[in-house]
């Protein structure tokens, strides 16, 4: 017979100190205990492995002065509700009540799933449960307390367990690792709380099943593949290429991690659930268990209207995962709908810089034409100069203002050098460019400007070297039309980009292009030169382009 014992008996709580979590539980207790306080009846509500049946049975060892090796008294009853809930196992109890201890004050009656109890058998309880003798204590313990009669619960003193925290869970099993000499990585033991869901004694029969799969060795890879859970990299990772447009390196992330045996479901409710803590990390500091900085990155780049988006649609597909046959298709889908959220973000770029770009695109045509003003009166300052040093040749003094403008300049000049070292200069792919400027021409179409957004469709720009981009249209007039939007265009690019250096030129180049006319009057001269009797049959109706 193997002397192995499970490590959830094994490591038991013996006493309050021992107890994982629950000091608000423990420290009542404990000094109800030392106040010779002891209420009749006692509920304690909580998730399951949180601690309650192990602190009812320190709590009868307590009032009663056992030691600790006293664990099967003859004054401590304990009763499964889910096998005696009917109302005669209830009068049976009752019967036995009457009987005094026969060692220690009190007997102590622990029932737990005590929401299992048939409504008979409640209602057979509630007498004595309000007046028993004074020598008796029941405890009562439940996983599902909105299940119990409101009558039960008014006559108990509540306490509520709560989930026990991440951290404690790794921290305990950390201790237990070392006593038992097991060799570790700590996102491992992370992993092993994350999955326990806030129950310690699940998180310690997890350990025992991996230590005998990794053969005394928890190991993160191991672990993962064993748990079929996923760990906050591996979203980030997905995450990360979502948002960023490789939606197809996601997908194959999601389809090897689907292969390995990973449920689509439990990989849905992760998402939701990583979404989630980069709000808190961006709200309350929310600690991840590795490498907090590089979750913080895309955190921040991601906006909380976007986060509750996501999560909300994440919910839907959690919803209809029932109903639909392709679970893998079914989540695929899913991270397309996100991709597709953050390229529409994009495109709101355009609408909300326009106002912005206007007052620019004006400054920059002020600036401009300022210029070319100064360096034609530079010009004419020079030759009046020079005719006047011809017509008479007198010293010329040092100071002159065509010098104050020189100075002026160079100082200009090293100011927007000064300037182009803080520069964004993100470099970007051709097909990203052709993407975007595909992408700005459809909102001109939203905005009504089908025109300029079908000028802009003619070609394809050219990204040329130091982030020049060239691109061709048909005629002059062409050219002409796309001056009104230069300015929005590029402040686009240069924001989508991060790229504080591009340039945009429009080169008229007929025979790259196709044949396209801008204005009515071009449309008409091509149609007359084919037919000209349309000539006649516009002076005959008289009319007018």
């Amino acid at each position: 017979m193997s002397d192995f014992i499970v490590s959830a008996l094994k490591y038991r709580p013996s006493t309050f100190e021992d107890v994982v979590g629950q000091q608000h539980v423990t420290r009542t207790l404990i000094n109800s205990i030392k106040e010779n306080k002891i209420p009749s009846a006692l509920l304690f509500c909580g998730p399951r492995g949180v601690g309650k049946t192990s602190s009812a049975r320190i709590f009868a060892r307590e009032i009663n002065d056992y030691s600790k090796e006293d664990e099967l008294s003859f004054n401590i009853f304990e009763l499964d509700a889910a096998s005696n809930n009917k109302a005669d196992d209830i009068r049976d109890l009752i019967e036995k009540v009457r009987i005094p201890p026969q060692k220690g004050k009190y007997k102590v009656y622990i029932i737990d799933e005590v929401h299992m109890l048939s409504k008979h058998a409640e209602n057979a309880f509630l007498k004595t449960l309000e007046e028993p003798p004074p020598y008796v204590v029941f405890i009562l313990a439940t996983t599902e307390k909105n299940k119990i009669l409101p009558t039960i619960i008014s006559r108990c003193q509540i306490y509520d367990f709560n989930r026990i925290k991440e951290l404690e869970i790794v921290e305990y099993l950390n201790q237990i690792c070392k006593k038992e000499n097991i060799d570790f990585e700590l996102p491992a033991l992370n992993l092993i709380a994350k999955k326990s869901d806030g129950s310690m004694r699940d998180s310690l029969t997890i350990l025992d099943r991996v230590v005998n799969y990794s053969n005394n060795k928890i190991l993160i890879e191991e672990t993962s593949v064993l748990l079929n859970v996923i760990d906050d990299d591996k979203y980030l990772e997905i995450v990360q290429k979502t948002q960023n447009g490789n939606l197809v390196n996601a997908i194959e992330i999601f389809n090897k991690l689907s292969d390995s045996g990973i449920d689509e479901k439990e990989f849905m409710i992760g998402l939701i659930e990583y979404y989630r803590n980069l709000i808190l990390l961006k709200v309350s500091k929310y600690s991840f268990q590795n490498e907090n900085e590089k979750h913080l990155i895309i955190a921040n780049e991601t906006s909380n209207s976007n986060i509750i988006n996501i999560i909300k649609t994440i919910e839907t597909s959690i919803f209809n995962y029932d109903k639909i046959e392709s679970k893998k298709l079914l989540v695929e889908i899913l991270l397309m709908k996100i991709s597709e959220m953050f390229i529409s973000s994009e495109k709101t770029i355009i609408s909300s810089i326009t106002d912005k770009s206007k007052k620019k695109k004006s400054e920059l045509i002020y600036l401009s034409e300022k210029k070319e003003n100064e360096v034609k009166k530079e010009k004419n300052n020079e030759k009046s100069i020079e005719k006047n040093n011809k017509s008479s040749p007198q010293e010329v003094s040092a100071f002159s203002i065509s010098s104050l403008k020189i100075k002026r300049k160079k100082n200009q000049e090293k100011e927007l050098i000064d300037k182009d070292e803080d520069q964004k200069n993100n470099s970007f792919e051709d097909f990203e460019l052709k993407i975007k400027w595909k992408d700005f021409a459809n909102d001109l179409s939203r905005q009504n400007k089908e025109n300029l957004a079908s000028i802009l469709q003619i070609n394809e720009p050219n990204l040329g070297n130091d982030f020049k981009i060239t691109y061709d249209v048909p005629s002059n007039s062409s050219k002409n039309e796309l001056r009104e939007i230069k300015g929005d265009l590029l402040i686009y690019l240069k924001n989508i980009f991060k790229n504080d250096l591009i340039e945009i030129e429009f080169l008229v180049n007929k025979s790259n292009s196709k044949e396209y006319f801008s204005t009515p009057e071009e449309r008409f001269k091509k149609l007359s030169d084919l037919n000209p009797n349309l000539i006649k049959l516009k002076k005959d109706l008289k009319l007018d382009l």
